[in-house]
């Protein structure tokens, strides 16, 4: 129960004591003036029949006492009047049966009023006649006390409701900046650290936000720069410091990390650009001029890249090369030869005409998988045919070179609609494990497709078809459904699950996934999903709703194959995730690369900060497990403990 409601039901309580007590004061203090009035009612009616009697009469004479009586008795406040004789006997007698007033009965038993008796003597001169009896009625003084109850009742309730109105308005003020506090802290629990903008006018409260303002500033900066730290030492392992391109291991690490294993393969143009005469520039206009030169000439080619939705790198001293996604032959050549020409142009005005040699030599990827290593063999040989070409540009289908790419199949498509439909999918599982003690994190879910034949299609195979012929929501529609089936049967397992950053665009496949999850609370708290950290920079807004809709079913959100992409360390701040799993390319290098550990330092300091555990993909062995152990991972993942098995077992 929140404070507010804490003290507004003590207050409440307390106030409403109070009402009561005063209340049953003032109805005990009506009940004794009323029973004094009837007291008094009775004997001041004895007194006066007693003188009327005996100035009227000299001997008893039962009509002068009936005549006497009557007109008193008949206005009813007298339940008895008697005239007895000097000897006792009764003469005359007057007696109201019982009558129901307007008071409930209950309120008689609670207040009770008793109706008394007054007597008078009847003298005539010295001598007694007799003596008059009266017993008052309590009906009317009950009536009386009934009436001033209910009114006053009504009156303390109109106080009370004002005095509990005023008593809320007066709280929701005071209490306001308590408010923020808990926010705050809620907020702080989570790892968001949050600044307060409340100025509370009472003291303590004030302190209390001053305090975690403090906290908070700390925090963040410690954040921000472990964050900044990571970055450097990222930009510093991946970045050509000259020319602010990646360099050869950044862009492999990029390229792989979006486009290789479980991720759709490469389709577009994989391009060289070749500064033939970079040495003779050199030393024709000096080391820093050439920097100057060679960094004007590489921001030419990092804005052509990025107009595509690609990127380029540095991949030795004088080579660029360039991932241009969805870029066909024609286009290509269009877009290197107008690149090509703007970059001789550069040297040209630079004083270097006779030195504007640039060749461009690019290959056209389309259709079968593809790895980095395939394409740029096939980018050197087509960078050969473009010296040997008086155009200087050589682009070259996949087809034109032999061995490229392996034997695919022609009905790819077809198979992986057909299996997609009848729900022919298999699952394998690979887990994760802590770093300390090798205890299960979670089991990473991976499909394969089986044939109408029974031949398994593994996704290195068919995730190029899914992601060119958009079915990936349909193949996470069926993997997902399958995973839930299985799921339920295996209580307490922690479970992850890769989704498309296309489906989780797709609002229908949300609300379907939310639909799910929210039939099993149990089991939506089992279960993680996964999107890559080249997925999430396509659309951090998509990714940043969905995890926020898994949270509020129950499940959570990770990244996968983290750390390669701009901005990394921001996004992890923004969105969060349960986890984090770094990029299976950065596992080899932490093994001799002492750029690439302190990097891996940083991030996971970074990340321990705001609470998010780091898992190593790719532990292949016990040497390469020993190396990540000093640097603070939180799990690992790889074929050193096991390799994905089929799932369920």
């Amino acid at each position: 129960m929140t404070l507010g409601r804490q003290l507004a039901l003590g207050v409440s309580a307390l106030f409403f004591a109070a009402l009561v007590g005063v209340q049953w004061i003032h109805l005990r203090s009506a009940q004794a003036s009323l029973q004094q009035q009837l007291e008094a009612l009775a004997q001041d009616a004895a007194t006066s029949i007693g003188l009327s009697l005996g100035n009227t009469m000299r001997e008893n004479d039962r009509a002068l006492i009936e005549t006497v009586i009557n007109p008193a008795f008949d206005r009813g406040h007298y339940q008895r009047i008697e005239y007895f004789s000097a000897a006792g006997d009764l003469l005359a007698s007057r007696t109201l049966p019982p009558q129901e007033g307007r008071y409930p009965g209950w309120f008689v038993t609670l207040f009770p009023l008793h109706g008394p008796t007054a007597q008078s003597l009847v003298s005539a001169g010295w001598r007694q006649l007799g003596r008059v009896q009266v017993t008052a009625h309590p009906k009317f003084a009950y009536e009386q006390l009934w009436a001033t109850a209910r009114d006053t009742l009504l009156y303390l309730a109109l106080i009370y409701v004002a005095a509990m109105l005023a008593l809320r308005f007066f709280l929701r003020g005071i209490l306001r900046p308590l408010a923020e506090v808990e926010r705050a802290a809620q907020a702080m629990s989570a790892r968001h650290f949050v600044r307060l903008k409340i100025r509370p006018r009472t003291r303590e409260l004030a302190r209390v936000v001053e305090a975690m303002n403090a906290l908070s500033l700390k925090v963040n900066e410690v954040i921000e720069g472990e964050a900044h730290r990571a970055e450097h030492l990222l930009n510093a392992a991946y970045r050509d410091e000259v020319t602010g391109l990646l360099n050869g291991r950044g862009f492999a690490a990029r390229f792989e990390s979006a486009y290789e294993g479980a991720r759709g393969a490469f389709d577009g143009t994989l391009a060289f650009i070749d500064l033939a005469d970079l040495a003779a520039i050199s030393r024709e206009i000096g080391a820093g001029r050439c920097d100057a030169l060679l960094r004007g000439l590489s921001g030419q080619i990092g804005e052509l890249a990025a107009a595509h939705g690609g990127f380029a790198g540095r991949w030795t001293g004088a080579l660029t090369v360039l991932a241009l996604p969805k870029l066909g032959a024609d286009a290509a050549r269009d877009r290197l030869a107008a690149l090509r020409e703007r970059l001789s142009s550069a040297l040209r005005d630079a004083g270097l005409p006779q030195l504007d040699h640039v060749y461009c030599g690019a290959v056209i990827a389309h259709g079968a998988p593809a790895t980095l290593r395939q394409l740029i063999r096939a980018a050197e040989e087509a960078l050969l045919r473009a010296h040997e070409s008086e155009e200087d540009i050589a682009v070259l289908a996949a087809g034109d070179l032999q061995g490229l790419y392996p034997a695919g199949r022609a009905d790819l498509l077809e198979l992986v609609r057909e299996a997609l439909g009848a729900r022919r999918v298999l699952l394998a599982g690979q887990g994760a494990y802590r770093m300390s003690d090798h205890r299960p994190l979670h089991t990473e879910i991976m499909a394969r497709l089986r044939a109408g034949d029974g031949e398994e299609v593994t996704a290195a195979e068919f995730l190029p078809v899914v992601v060119a012929h958009g079915l990936a929501e349909a193949l996470d529609r069926a993997v997902i459904g399958r995973v839930l089936e299985a799921a339920r049967g295996r209580r307490g397992e922690s479970i992850s699950v890769n989704v498309s950053i296309r489906s989780a665009e797709q609002a229908p496949f949300v609300e379907w996934l939310a639909g799910e999850l929210g039939r099993d609370q149990a089991l939506a708290r089992r279960l993680v999903f996964e999107i890559s950290e080249h997925g999430v920079a396509q659309n951090e807004a998509a990714a940043g709703d969905f995890a926020g809709r898994l949270a509020r079913c129950g499940a959570r959100f990770a990244i996968d194959h983290f750390g390669v992409q701009k901005d990394s360390l921001a996004r992890m701040q923004h969105l969060r995730p349960a986890y984090l799993k770094l990029a299976a390319t950065h596992t080899p290098n932490l093994l001799f690369d002492t750029g690439a550990r302190f990097f891996a330092e940083s991030l996971i300091r970074a990340a321990r900060q705001l609470d998010i555990p780091v898992i190593a993909q790719n532990v292949e062995d016990d040497q390469m497990f020993q190396a990540l152990v000093p640097l603070g991972f939180t799990g690992y993942q790889g074929n050193l403990m096991s390799p994905p098995v089929p799932w369920p077992r």
